[in-house]
C-alpha cells in the first residue's frame, strides 16, 4: 500500500482531492492503516482548530489534564457519522468529542463541536491520516 502525500500551493491542497474538493483516496489511520473514510465520502475543508498531540483513548476523555496541542488548519468534513468506516468518538471534552481510530484507538484524528450545527459537522485532520488508493485504483 502507498501513501498519498498531500502538497500545499496558494493556500488550497493538491494531490488528495478531486475537481470538486472532495478526497481523492481513501483517508486511513497512520497506524493501522485501518480505513476511516472512503473515497469521495468527504469535502475538503479549512477551519483553524487545536488538537491535543497523540494520547492514549482514556487520557482525553478527563478534562481537568493540559494536554500539549497543535494548531491545525486542513480537514475532511462530513455531516453523518455513518460516512465513517471506522472511528471512535470521546466523551464530550468541553463542548469537543474527539475522533479516534476505531480499530487501534489512535487519536485524536479529528473532532466534533457539540455548540456548531445543525447540521453536525464531523472534522478529519489531513495531518494525522495517510490517503491510499482503493484497492480497484491501486496499481500492483
Amino acid at each position: 500500500m502507498a501513501a498519498i502525500k498531500a502538497t500545499q500551493q496558494n493556500g488550497s491542497v493538491h494531490g488528495v482531492t478531486n475537481g470538486e474538493g472532495r478526497n481523492l483516496f481513501d483517508v486511513c489511520c497512520p497506524r493501522c492503516s485501518s480505513i476511516v473514510l472512503k473515497k469521495c465520502s468527504a469535502n475538503f475543508t479549512i477551519k483553524q482548530q487545536s488538537l491535543p498531540v497523540y494520547a492514549k483513548k482514556s487520557e482525553l476523555t478527563n478534562p481537568t489534564n493540559e494536554f500539549p496541542t497543535d494548531l491545525l488548519d486542513q480537514f475532511w468534513s462530513v455531516n453523518d457519522m455513518y460516512t465513517f468506516e471506522n472511528v471512535g468518538f470521546t466523551h464530550d471534552v468541553n463542548s469537543l468529542r474527539y475522533l479516534t481510530c476505531a480499530d487501534c484507538e489512535l487519536g485524536p484524528i479529528g473532532f466534533q463541536d457539540t455548540n456548531e450545527g445543525p447540521p453536525k459537522v464531523y472534522y478529519v485532520a489531513l495531518s494525522r491520516t495517510t490517503h491510499k488508493p482503493s484497492d480497484s485504483t491501486e496499481s500492483q
